[in-house]
């Protein structure tokens, strides 16, 4: 989240109201001038309900994974809307982590299961 945020303010950088008014962000920028507030595409604010925990290693384990896909999808996504080397290098970056993130998911959820037989 702090790239991604440090990147959307390096590309505001400078803008106009009229240029921010034009890519659709007068509204964000009347509430919050410059600063970035975390919302999805649709204006929905971040909060904490997206964060599950279930008590079961395994099931949560398994949403944690899924997630890492979700961020690694969103990442993937990004990178399609642009050809900016200075934007695509940091969300590859991003994109691997959530990759070796899944991966070490996934080889804790393996031990963890070889390990209870």
């Amino acid at each position: 989240m702090e790239i991604i945020s440090a990147m959307l303010y390096q590309l505001m950088k400078g803008a106009t109201k009229e240029e921010l008014k034009a890519a659709g962000l007068d509204g964000m920028y009347s509430q919050f001038g410059r600063d970035l507030f975390p919302s999805d595409s649709f204006g929905n604010p971040f909060n904490m309900t997206y964060i599950k925990v279930s008590g079961d290693y395994i099931a949560d384990i398994e949403s944690d994974m899924g997630a890492e896909q979700r961020a690694r999808a969103t990442y993937e996504h990004l990178m399609d809307l642009t050809d900016d080397p200075d934007i695509l290098g940091p969300l590859a970056f991003l994109r691997q982590r959530e990759i070796i993130h899944y991966q070490r998911f996934k080889e804790l959820r393996d031990y963890y299961l070889k390990m209870k037989k």
